[in-house]
C-alpha cells in the first residue's frame, strides 16, 4: 500500500447513484502532498473528473466531500470538511465548508473522502456504518422538513446516537439553487446550492457512524501543545467575545464603521442594529450555548423566541445571518429574524442568498419595479418583518413570486430586468460587508472563484486598523489571506481557530498528527496551487476578467453617511495590481511560467 499521512485512512468511498455501484479506492500520496486534504483535494478531484460544460443540476455533477489530515484528531477547532460541485447558481467551481461532527465521524468510519455521482431513479439515503455501506429507500422520508427527516432516519438504523446525519429538506428536493446541505440538524454546507445538487440527485441524506480511532504521529507532543493552544485560547480577547455573544460579536463594529450591509446595500449604517448587538442578543434571546467537535471556543447560541404565539427554537443566528435576514432587509426584531431562520434551517437554505434574494425583491418593490400584484400581494417593504417572513416560506416552497426568487438574485434580476438592484458577483450574492468600507473586501468578493464569498480572504481584520480605504497595496494582503485561508479550510480546521492557529502552528499540529513533514514555504506553495486550480475550473468554463466584477451599485455611487461616507471602488485598477501578484495575464489567466511553477501545467489549456 502506498505511504499515507498517520492521521488519514488513505480511502475514498465512491457511491454511484445510477449503476448503485458502491467501491472504494486508494488516495495517491501526492493529494495529500500537493493540496493536503479537504477543500484543496477536492478541487483537484472536481477538476480532474468533471467534464467541462455540465449542467449542475444533472447526473454528471459530482458531490465531493473531502476530510483534512488533522479532522478528528486532538488539534483545536479540527472538525471542518467539505463538499466541492459545480454550483447551480453560479455555475463556476463551489464549495461548502461545514463543521459539527458529520466530517469527524466519515473520518472514524474510515474514509477521508466520498464521492457522489449519477442519480438515484428513485429516492434513497445513504448508510456508511464504518466499512459497511448501502443504499436504503427514503421515498417516505422526501418532503419532509429536516429535523423530521433526520430524525426518522437515526430511527431507523437503530436511534443510536452516534449516528450523524446530513440531509437535504424540501428546498434542495425542488432544485431551489440556494439550498444546502444540513448536518446534525445545525450545521450547513451552505453556500452554493449543494442541497439543489444533492436533491437533483434523489439523495435525501447520508448516515454515518464509525468507531475508529485517529492515529496520530507524535500524540504525546499533540496533546502537549494541545493543551498549551488551549490555555491560549482561554487568555485571547476575542476568543473570549466569541464564546460569550458568537459571531454576532462583529456587529457592533462593523455597523459603527458604516460598512454593514443596510436595506440592499444602499446604507453602510443601520439604525436599527443597537437592538442586535451581541450582548442584546445574550440578554434577550440566547438560552444556552453549543459546540462543534474538538472547539475550544464554542460559538454556537442557542435561542428562543415567540412569533406570532408559536415557539421558535435553534441554533443561532450567526453575524451574517443577522446582517443579510436583519439589517439587509431593514428588520430588526429578533421575532422575525429567528422566524425567517427556522424556515431556512427547516427547509433547507442559505439565510445569507435568502436574505439577500429578499433585500433585492424589497428594493424592486420600494421602487416600483414589481407591485402586490407581481408579489403575491405582499407588502414587501425594507423593515416589514412578516414579509421577511411570508416570503421565505415562498421561496422554500417555490410557491408564486417565491419560485423565480429560488432561481437565485441574479436570474431573478434579469427576468425583472433589475440588474442594478442585484448585489452579487458571479451569481453568489455579497456577505454583510459592504465592500466600499473596506476595499480588500472589493477584491476579494471580485475574484472569489465561487461567486462573493467573504470567507474565500477575510481581509477585514487586517484592513481595520491601517487604511481600509487604501486600494494600492491590497492585492498582496487578499493573495496572502487567500493562501491562508486555503490551507485551513484544506487542513480542515474552523477558520475561527486562527484567533491563536498561526500557519506556523497550523504546520507543527499537521506534522504532528500526519507525520507530514513541509516547510512554511511549500505550505504556502500548495496554497497558492490550491487558488490556482479552482480558477483553471473556471477558465474552462468559460470565465475570465469580464466576470471578477462588482455590481455597479458599488463602482459608481458612494455610501452617503457615516464613517465610511464618500466612498466607491476603482476595481479595475485593482484587478490590475491583484492579477500581477498572482502571475496570471491581463485577463486573468495563469501564465505557463506560474503553472510550471506550482507544478500544475498539466491542467492549463483545458
Amino acid at each position: 500500500m502506498e505511504k499515507i499521512p498517520v492521521s488519514s485512512t488513505g480511502k475514498l468511498l465512491r457511491v454511484n447513484l445510477s449503476s448503485k455501484e458502491i467501491s472504494q479506492e486508494s488516495i495517491p500520496f501526492h493529494v495529500y502532498r500537493d493540496y493536503l486534504g479537504g477543500r484543496g483535494a477536492g478541487a483537484y478531484y472536481l477538476l480532474k473528473e468533471l467534464a467541462k460544460g455540465v449542467d449542475p443540476l444533472s447526473e454528471d455533477n459530482k458531490l465531493v466531500f473531502f476530510t483534512g489530515p488533522v479532522i478528528g484528531t486532538l488539534a483545536p477547532g479540527s472538525n471542518k470538511v467539505s463538499v466541492t460541485f459545480k454550483s447551480p447558481l453560479t455555475n463556476t467551481y463551489s464549495m461548502s465548508l461545514c463543521g459539527g461532527f458529520w466530517g469527524p465521524e466519515l473520518k472514524f468510519a474510515g474514509y477521508d473522502a466520498l464521492i457522489i455521482e449519477g442519480k438515484s431513479e428513485k429516492p434513497v439515503y445513504l448508510w456508511i456504518d464504518n466499512g459497511e455501506v448501502s443504499l436504503k429507500a427514503a421515498e417516505h422520508l422526501w418532503g419532509q422538513l429536516i429535523p423530521k427527516a433526520s430524525d426518522e432516519v437515526k430511527k431507523e438504523l437503530g436511534n443510536d446516537n452516534t449516528i450523524r446525519v446530513a440531509c437535504i429538506g424540501p428546498a434542495g428536493e425542488k432544485l431551489n439553487k440556494m439550498a444546502c446541505i444540513t448536518a446534525d440538524r445545525h450545521r450547513e454546507f451552505g453556500r452554493g446550492g449543494a442541497g439543489a445538487v444533492m436533491g437533483s440527485k434523489n439523495l435525501k441524506a447520508i448516515a454515518v457512524r464509525g468507531t475508529g480511532e485517529i492515529q496520530m504521529s507524535q500524540k504525546g507532543k499533540m496533546a502537549s501543545l494541545v493543551k498549551t493552544l488551549y490555555q491560549e485560547f482561554k487568555g485571547h480577547p476575542k476568543a473570549n467575545a466569541r464564546t460569550r455573544y458568537g459571531t454576532v460579536e462583529m456587529l457592533e463594529g462593523i455597523n459603527n464603521l458604516g460598512f454593514w450591509s443596510t436595506r440592499n446595500f444602499s446604507q453602510g449604517y443601520f439604525e436599527g442594529g443597537e437592538k442586535l448587538v451581541g450582548p442584546k442578543m445574550r440578554d434577550d434571546i440566547v438560552v444556552s450555548d453549543a459546540s462543534c467537535y474538538a472547539c475550544p471556543i464554542g460559538c454556537g447560541k442557542n435561542a428562543r423566541v415567540y412569533y406570532k404565539g408559536s415557539r421558535v427554537h435553534l441554533e443561532g443566528p450567526e453575524f451574517e445571518t443577522v446582517g443579510l435576514l436583519g439589517a439587509n432587509c431593514g428588520v430588526d426584531d429578533w421575532e422575525s429574524i429567528l422566524k425567517a431562520t427556522e424556515i431556512c434551517d427547516y427547509y433547507g437554505m442559505d439565510t445569507m442568498a435568502v436574505g439577500a434574494t429578499i433585500s433585492f425583491a424589497m428594493e424592486c418593490f420600494e421602487k416600483g419595479i414589481i407591485g402586490l400584484k407581481d408579489t403575491d400581494n405582499i407588502e414587501l417593504k425594507f423593515g416589514n418583518g412578516d414579509a421577511l417572513v411570508s416570503l421565505a416560506e415562498k421561496i422554500a416552497n417555490r410557491d408564486g413570486f417565491g419560485d423565480l426568487l429560488a432561481e437565485g438574485v441574479k436570474i431573478a434580476s434579469e427576468k425583472l430586468n433589475a440588474q442594478d438592484y442585484a448585489m452579487h458577483s458571479k451569481g453568489l450574492p455579497l456577505a454583510t460587508y459592504d465592500p466600499r468600507g473596506c476595499k480588500g473586501m472589493a477584491l476579494t468578493y471580485a475574484t472569489s472563484p465561487k461567486g462573493a464569498h467573504h470567507m474565500i480572504s477575510p481581509t477585514m481584520g487586517a484592513e481595520i486598523p491601517g487604511d481600509r480605504f487604501a486600494e494600492e497595496g491590497k492585492a498582496g494582503l487578499v493573495k496572502d489571506t487567500q493562501i491562508q485561508m486555503a490551507l485551513v479550510d484544506s487542513l480542515g480546521f474552523c477558520s475561527t481557530m486562527r484567533f491563536v492557529l498561526s500557519v506556523d502552528k497550523q504546520q507543527q499540529l499537521l506534522e504532528l498528527g500526519s507525520g507530514l513533514e513541509i516547510s512554511k514555504e511549500d505550505m504556502f506553495k500548495i496554497g497558492e496551487r490550491i487558488l490556482n486550480i479552482e480558477r483553471l475550473f473556471n477558465i474552462r468554463e468559460g470565465f475570465n476578467r469580464k466576470d471578477d466584477t462588482l455590481p455597479n451599485r458599488f463602482l459608481k455611487e458612494v455610501i452617503k453617511e457615516g464613517l465610511s461616507a464618500g466612498h466607491s471602488i476603482n476595481l479595475e485598477k485593482m484587478l490590475d495590481e491583484y492579477y500581477q501578484v498572482m502571475g496570471w495575464d491581463r485577463n486573468g489567466i495563469p501564465e505557463e511560467s506560474k503553472l510550471a511553477e506550482l507544478n500544475i501545467s498539466q491542467f492549463g489549456n483545458k
